[in-house]
């Protein structure tokens, strides 16, 4: 999304744009200095760039061994808009900052990474610029001119065919294994640039107001053509129910969303970005203004539903996976890493389920500005004066014209709701998700206090009192202890006797122990143990909302399912929140609370999640007419909590079985030991 330009001379490109820089872009290729060079006439065309400004540039360079022929060097400079309007207006400078960290530091780690380990087929499809510079007024990033090899991209007006989505499959699924390669074997280096050299450009809470309003157009949009095309349908009502929800925040979630299988990601993985070569299948990707970490299937979803037609994805689609598998697998091989321990194919299935949507909030935006004529794209830099002006005044988009376009951007959601994609299923892990990340931040933020200005932090932990379990509350809170144990024992009772065999005998004397000893006794304890490690906690629990009137512990409230298949995600995404909002604030994770450390205070604390769900379990199953009116308690003297919380023994064997399967979690984790 850049303008071409023709340059008189390299101060047109960009004032920092020096004869200094062309000695480094011809060292980068590989020679001594640039002896001359010339500005040719260019033939890109209007829809070729939009974000950016591109010039070519032809260097002539001595070479490093003496009495060889000079070489030439033909180069791209991609430079951010001379029009400060149209700069304001676009966030350029956050762009080229993004882009310029890419190659400059992420993309040279990874390739460290790879030649380090040898590979026999190393990745190559990213050719790393020459030389990129931001200051964000000058900025400018000069790659080599990949057309003069024979590499030109695919029409953007239409999908393309299963051979060349293969091929673009197989190279995403490539890069993404340099990431889940280096994050296994260099997991320190890996999150330092994953963390602290590449940031959000797109979706972000601070970006809200530059695009909410642009995207309520393209919202405007996909509902007229899903009008027209299948009016009153279960489809049209699904489409509704993804819109239904804040789609900007969403998006926002989903880029954010971050766990063990979350890679370095192109971002922008629309066909423009991928250049075919004209007689090889050698191919290249182009263009990282939006490169971010966070799980592949955000780019595997972008490139399906925003390059592909519905005939191709519905008799091929398992084929593109399998290539992008394929891909994935032979390279982590290659690398040294099991893609069955790293990535296994399952994995990537459950990752589809639950990010493959966002492919579909890139399609409103991506598949009508892919349908534009040459005459509907803007000339930027016809936007005056320098304050940002709005986004949706500038892109233009209007309903769809032709029935083969509407199609295209409606049976996007024909596929993605045939997929499962859509269904709300998952919804309760995305929730949990979110919560153990903002309990993450928020625990970081004493780290960091604690670290750097100790003594303020003290004396703000001596403001703070226990409120629940102390012992000086032990008269308030035994008989109802007594009561919600007793609840728990009859549930071990009623469903041993009903089968014996579902739970170990192991199993059985660990929580029968458990629930025989002082569990008050030990919540006091542990409530009151101070390590190095303590943090301003909420209140020992993750609190997110439900269906019922009350709300229940992210730990007592996720079935036993979940916890099978996401539990390591779950703490995944709780310490690369943790160790993300810790570097921000200039403290070491790995010095302050390393992930060696987590596991350990599991461990150790791990069993005060089944003293709060001994509580928490039996309350969120009370019906609505079970909750008490607080309101009628009379007189001014307390009553005794049993006799206000009057929880009942649990009456269904899925109220049952969820209590005592968070005690088989426990079990598992060796949380009761």
């Amino acid at each position: 999304m850049d303008t071409p330009r023709a340059a008189v001379k390299l101060s047109d490109i960009s004032p920092k744009f020096t004869e200094e820089t062309l000695d480094e872009i011809v060292r980068s290729a590989g020679g001594k200095r640039c002896i001359s060079w010339k500005i040719p006439e260019t033939n890109f065309t209007k829809g070729d760039a939009y974000l950016s400004e591109l010039y070519r540039i032809q260097l002539t360079g001595e070479r490093n061994e003496p009495d060889q022929e000079p070489m030439v060097v033909n180069v791209v400079v991609k430079t951010i808009p001379k029009n400060v309007g149209r700069r304001n207006t676009f966030r350029s400078a956050d762009f080229f900052r993004n882009e310029a960290n890419f190659y400059n530091v992420v993309l040279k780690e990874l390739y460290r990474f790879q030649d380090s380990r040898k590979p026999k087929n190393p990745f190559k499809e990213i050719d790393p610029c020459f030389v990129a510079y931001t200051d964000g007024v000058n900025d400018f990033i000069a790659m080599d001119d990949l057309g003069q090899y024979g590499y030109k991209t695919a029409s953007r007006a239409k999908g393309v065919g299963l051979e060349e989505c293969q091929r673009c499959m197989r190279v995403l699924g490539r890069f993404h294994a340099l990431s889940l390669a280096m994050k296994e074997q260099e997991p320190d280096r890996f999150h330092e640039i994953a963390h602290q050299h590449l940031e959000e450009t797109y979706y972000d809470a601070r970006l809200k107001w530059w695009y909410n309003n642009f995207m309520q157009v393209q919202l405007g949009i996909a509902r007229d053509a899903m009008a027209r095309e299948y009016p009153g349908t279960d489809l049209e009502r699904k489409m509704e129910k993804f819109f239904d929800c804040d789609l900007y925040d969403h998006m926002v979630y989903l880029t954010h969303a971050r766990n063990q299988n979350s890679v370095i990601n192109h971002g922008d993985c629309w066909m423009p970005n991928f250049m075919f070569h004209d007689s090889t299948p050698a191919m290249r990707m182009i263009d990282f203004q939006l490169a971010r970490y966070s799980s592949p299937v955000l780019d595997i979803s972008f490139f399906v539903y925003s390059c592909t037609s519905q005939e191709l994805r519905a008799a091929h689609y398992q084929d593109l996976l399998d290539a992008y598998y394929g891909g994935l697998a032979e390279m982590l091989r290659d690398l040294g890493s099991d893609p069955e321990v790293v990535f296994p194919y399952s994995e990537l299935e459950k990752e589809l389920k639950q990010y493959a949507r966002f492919g579909c909030g890139m399609g409103i935006e991506s598949i009508p500005f892919s349908l534009l004529d040459e005459s509907d794209v803007p000339d930027l830099d016809k936007i005056t004066g320098e304050e940002a002006i709005a986004i949706e005044t500038i892109w233009i988009l209007r309903p769809i014209a032709s029935q083969a376009g509407r199609l295209r951007l409606t049976d996007m959601f024909r596929h993605a709701t045939d997929m499962g994609y859509l269904e709300s299923t998952g919804a309760e892990l995305d929730q949990c998700l979110r919560c153990i990340r903002s309990l993450a931040r928020f625990h970081a933020l004493s780290f960091a206090m604690k670290r750097q200005e100790p003594n303020t932090f003290q004396a703000l932990v001596k403001q703070l009192e226990e409120t629940y379990y102390s012992a000086r509350l032990v008269p308030w809170y035994r008989n109802f202890m007594q009561r919600v144990v007793t609840i728990a024992k009859e549930a071990l009772e009623i469903e041993l006797a009903e089968d014996p065999t579902a739970y170990s005998t192991g199993f059985q004397r660990q929580v029968e122990s458990f629930l025989n000893g002082d569990i008050y006794g030990m919540m006091v304890e542990m409530t009151h143990t101070h390590t190095q490690y303590s943090v301003i906690t909420h209140d020992g629990s993750v609190w997110f909302p439900r269906t019922r009137p009350h709300a229940v512990c992210v730990f007592c409230c996720t079935d036993q399912a979940l916890r099978l298949q996401h539990y390591e995600q779950l703490l995944g995404a709780y310490y690369e929140s943790f160790s993300e909002l810790l570097i921000d604030l200039g403290t070491d994770p790995q010095e302050t609370f390393p992930a060696s450390v987590l596991t350990e205070e599991l461990q150790r604390f791990g069993r005060f999640g089944c003293g709060i769900a001994v509580e928490s379990i039996p309350l969120s199953l009370l019906d609505e007419s079970d909750v008490p009116d607080l309101d009628r308690i009379e007189g001014t003297e307390a009553v005794p909590l049993e006799q206000i919380m009057k929880v009942r023994s649990i009456k269904t064997q899925y109220g049952r079985r969820r209590l005592l399967d968070m005690f088989r979690h426990a079990h598992d984790c060796g949380y009761l030991n």
